[in-house]
């Protein structure tokens, strides 16, 4: 057990994940609770929402890619000891957040009501649906800084600054969603668009919090110089550029893949699409803590090949899996033990629940296997590995997921429970084209 679990590797890599995974402990509690008040509105407004979130998030990877491209450059730059570097990425992705993020949101916003019809046929859904991307793409440029600031306080070693800041975000977002959807306190009940608007006005509070912080915290302004704007230059927006894009198309072609996911689900009928909904926020409960670890795992990888140290960062990586598997055990037994009880949550339909049982049993066996791609994959981010990340993942994503989806769920007619088996067996695939890369050498290499 001790050689399983290095006790001082252990020990580092709970201080500095600790946080990331509270703080997406704290998000996948939102993300549950959004959901149930959105289901309450019924299953045509929780497609809706469902939709429109994959839909916004496959947009916003336009540009919260900038977040990983920070992370990775702040993280090398703080293993060669030049904090100066690490913040001029920082600065470096803010300026291009106001530049290009902002006005992109703005223009989105206009057109989403000519892309949603695009995404289903049910009229309410499309309603509901346009409101809400277009309310959430007015925040674009909010959340993009929010990423570049994950990335940078993630990259530093930091990690409790991201935890309070999305615990504010979470707050605020509970708070008026309680207010806005349902109407409260002499507030519209405004349903779907309060949801929407919840989330953008929750986005904004999370930027002034990074920012309050990093201008009150003396040692970082004194180390790392941000906001000064004196260190911008070609060479750190190429270097930045060349990591993010790579980023870029990974997010937004994992997103559609959710996207086409989601699609497939409303094929079968808006009931199956609330399922699906469902079903997204819930695997996020494994996805989520896995992802935390991962963001850990980056910083750990950046700060040793930093160091020239490749063997620490490759060990790193495999202790931090080892704890990920451990830890997800847990909601994946959860999940597995009580599916009925669980879905009654978000919805009080009992058809959906009924559409989405069995597949949260697959769901959840999924969970651990979940662990090795996500951590490995964006631990080797840290590394600068974007093109291969994007790759497999994309490779896993449209080469088996969504035909898979397809003959599963809808031609040989096994519903939404074909759909997550189709999702499982992608997983099992990337679990595997991950480790091939860890036990590899090449990631080692890479200049960042």
């Amino acid at each position: 057990m001790t050689t399983l679990f290095d006790r001082a590797r252990t020990r580092t890599i709970l201080v500095l994940a600790g946080p990331i995974i509270g703080g997406m402990g704290s998000q996948m509690i939102l993300n549950v609770v959004d959901a149930a008040m959105v289901g309450r509105l019924g299953p045509a407004a929780q497609g809706a929402v469902g939709l429109g979130s994959i839909t916004f998030f496959v947009l916003a990877n336009l540009t919260i890619c900038l977040g990983t491209g920070v992370q990775a450059m702040v993280s090398r730059r703080d293993g060669q000891d030049d904090p100066e570097g690490a913040g001029a990425a920082l600065d470096t992705a803010l300026v291009t957040t106001l530049l290009v993020a902002l006005p992109l949101g703005g223009l989105l916003s206009v057109l989403a009501p000519h892309i949603f019809p695009l995404l289903s046929d049910d009229a309410t859904v499309v309603a509901g649906g346009s409101q809400y991307m277009g309310i959430r793409l007015m925040a674009l440029g909010v959340v993009t800084a929010n990423y570049c600031f994950r990335g940078f306080w993630n990259g530093i070693g930091r990690s409790k600054v991201y935890l309070k800041t999305l615990l504010v975000i979470h707050t605020v977002n509970l708070f008026l969603n309680w207010v806005l959807i349902f109407g409260h306190l002499g507030a519209p009940a405004m349903g779907v668009q309060g949801a929407a608007l919840a989330s953008a006005l929750a986005a904004a509070a999370g930027t002034v919090s990074y920012t309050v912080l990093a201008v009150a915290n003396p040692e970082v302004r004194s180390r790392y110089k941000p906001f000064r704007f004196t260190s911008l230059s070609v060479s750190v927006a190429r270097r930045l550029g060349s990591l993010s894009w790579p980023e870029a198309l990974r997010g937004m072609g994992l997103m559609g893949g959710y996207m086409l996911f989601q699609l497939i689900h409303s094929h079968l009928g808006t009931r199956e699409l609330a399922a699906g909904t469902i079903l997204i926020q819930l695997a996020s409960v494994g996805f989520l803590p896995a992802l935390g670890f991962g963001l850990a795992g980056a910083t750990f990888v950046g700060r040793a090949l930093g160091r020239k140290d490749p063997a620490e960062a490759r060990a790193m990586v495999w202790q931090t899996l080892r704890i990920a598997l451990v830890i997800l055990l847990v909601p994946a037994t959860v999940l597995q033990l009580a599916p009925g009880l669980i879905l009654s949550g978000f919805t009080p339909d009992q058809v959906v629940i009924d559409l989405a049982a069995p597949a949260l049993r697959i769901l959840s066996i999924s969970f651990v296997v979940d662990a090795v791609p996500f951590v490995i994959i964006y631990s080797l981010l840290g590394a600068g590995a974007t093109r291969w990340a994007a790759a497999v993942q994309l490779g896993a994503q449209y080469l088996v997921l969504i035909p898979l989806a397809w003959i599963l769920g809808v031609t040989l007619q096994w519903g939404v429970v074909g759909l997550w088996l189709a999702m499982a067996a992608s997983r099992v695939l990337l679990a595997a084209l991950a480790l091939r890369k860890l036990r590899s050498s090449g990631w080692e290499e890479i200049v960042v």
